[in-house]
């Protein structure tokens, strides 16, 4: 069996995105995003945090359009 080598990255200094299923696409911090982003970043569920900018489910959106 090889060994191989651990890798401890900080990720402190690195911008999260949510990743809620979530509809708020006007919010920095959505998923979607994260594609245009180049460099490291890490996910988190933000939803109910402090840092959440307001999520808005999909099953709450599909329920009113319906």
């Amino acid at each position: 069996m090889e060994r191989r080598p651990l890798i401890i990255i900080n990720t402190d200094s690195y911008p999260t995105f949510c990743d809620n299923k979530c509809d708020n696409s006007e919010c920095s911090k959505h998923i979607s995003k994260a594609a245009h982003h180049r460099g490291g970043c890490k996910f988190s569920k933000l939803r109910g945090t402090d840092r959440c900018e307001g999520c808005i489910p999909k099953r709450r959106k599909k329920n009113e359009q319906g």
